[in-house]
């Protein structure tokens, strides 16, 4: 029995990785903020590839934003930390070593190559687990076609022969195919940690009757108690309530925010509240003087500005 598959459940927040104004890491509000995530009562926070920017941050910063993270949560909430989108083998294992020895619940594996057939997969992940003794998470998502032609899903079979690896527990989903995303929650929530893709509360709508039992956070990220609450609701057999909150709160904020991205207006959101500046590091955008006041608008309109 997989025993993360019962610890890793609710709401996961993605978090982002905040900046000074002069592109420096501000280390001391990301603490904060896990703090304040945690003391609301979140159990699981997680540095993703994206969300986190680490495309934009170099291999000693990534460190630091980890062992951050995990120092922050001080053992009251699950830390699931990761390993960027570049990088050889031996990067990706020195990531994970890192993760093990700052004390990290799971360690977020990033297949960072081209697809050139599961073999190499299946290697990646196996020297990954041969190397540590943490709980790894892998980063589903469209690989490249190294022999040309698109991409390539994570299959089904793959996924299988892939949590046959011991220390290999679950499944960060972002297949970016609702069709594909369905079968493959319905193939292994029985036996992996599944931690859904972007769509926070909607997402969850969908997944939870196939098994899964956490999703990435949204609106979570700056108001924790309504995705606790949703969580709740949903879980206690209360699928009107929780279809309410989606349809009257979430749906439409994210309607109202998606003109600027998801990613800045996540970070505008989060320095109009107070967790840390609204800086952005080139390339990322960073929301605009207008956008910012209209974020500000949206969070008056919701009452959602006592909630820092």
């Amino acid at each position: 029995m997989n025993k993360y598959i019962n610890q890793i459940t609710g709401p996961v927040i993605p978090l982002p990785t905040p900046f000074n104004e002069d592109e420096s890491l501000d280390l001391n509000s990301l603490h904060s903020y896990v703090e304040f995530l945690v003391n609301k009562g979140i159990k699981n926070v997680m540095t993703t590839v994206g969300t986190s920017r680490y495309n934009l941050l170099s291999v000693e910063e990534i460190k630091e934003v980890n062992k951050t993270v995990v120092k922050a949560a001080n053992g009251k909430a699950n830390t699931i930390v990761a390993n960027p989108p570049f990088g050889r083998l031996a990067d990706a294992i020195d990531f994970a070593k890192h993760a093990e020895e700052i004390g990290a619940t799971i360690f977020l594996a990033y297949h960072p190559e081209r697809h050139y057939g599961d073999a190499y997969i299946i290697d990646f992940f196996q020297q990954l687990s041969d190397a540590v003794n943490i709980g790894i998470l892998i980063h589903e998502m469209p690989m490249r076609n190294g022999l040309g032609g698109g991409s390539v899903q994570y299959s089904i079979e793959l996924l299988n022969k892939l949590l046959a690896i011991e220390n290999i527990i679950g499944v960060k989903e972002e297949a970016l195919d609702v069709d594909y995303s369905n079968e493959l929650v319905a193939a292994i929530s029985e036996k992996a940690v599944i931690v859904g893709a972007g769509g926070g509360m909607s997402r969850y709508l969908r997944d939870y009757p196939l098994g899964a039992k956490a999703f990435l956070g949204g609106i979570g990220n700056f108001y924790p108690e309504l995705e606790l609450e949703f969580y709740k609701q949903i879980t206690a057999g209360n699928e009107k309530e929780a279809r309410r909150i989606v349809e009257e709160i979430e749906q439409p904020f994210f309607g109202e925010v998606v003109s600027a991205g998801w990613h800045p207006s996540l970070k505008g959101v989060l320095s109009i509240n107070g967790h840390m500046k609204p800086f952005e590091r080139k390339p990322m955008k960073q929301t605009t003087d207008a956008e910012r006041k209209h974020l500000t608008q949206v969070l008056e309109k919701n009452n959602w500005l006592a909630h820092a």
